[in-house]
């Protein structure tokens, strides 16, 4: 694998998802990872998703624009991405771990935490300003 990308995320649950419905969420997306050799775990409870995805970077992408796409779920921030050079869940094609309701609350705390304290958008506006810099001197 030329890209391989591990991906988080988190999201609330929309009203009216039961277990009949995680089931048919589990299902299509073991298929549907299987075809794209995507691997991860689902985690849940609460009201709460907490999922990691592993495979091509490509892929992920848009499987992540599916997912914002899926009237099951809402609220999703997205927590990271980066390389990887091998997969922690290579024999999920979607694992699933239930957790209490304060324990999803908890961990969903804590991954928005380190999402909101990266430094992460001012080192991309640098690189931009930088890249533009460069630009304006590579024509003048």
């Amino acid at each position: 694998m030329r890209n391989l990308t591990r991906m988080m995320y988190v999201s609330r649950v929309s009203g009216g998802v039961g277990e009949d419905e995680l089931k048919q969420i589990l299902e299509s997306a073991r298929r549907k990872n299987k075809e794209l050799k995507v691997t991860g775990v689902l985690c849940g409870g609460g009201g709460h998703f907490i999922q990691v995805l592993e495979g091509e970077q490509e892929d992920l992408f848009r499987l992540y624009g599916d997912i914002l796409n899926d009237r099951r779920h809402y609220d999703s921030v997205l927590i990271g991405v980066a390389p990887i050079k091998q997969r922690l869940f290579g024999s999920w094609s979607m694992g699933y771990l239930s957790n209490p309701p304060e324990v999803m609350e908890v961990r969903r705390k804590e991954l928005l935490a380190v999402w909101q304290g990266r430094s992460e958008a001012a080192e991309l506006l640098t690189l931009v300003k930088r890249f533009l810099e460069q630009l304006g001197q590579g024509t003048a």
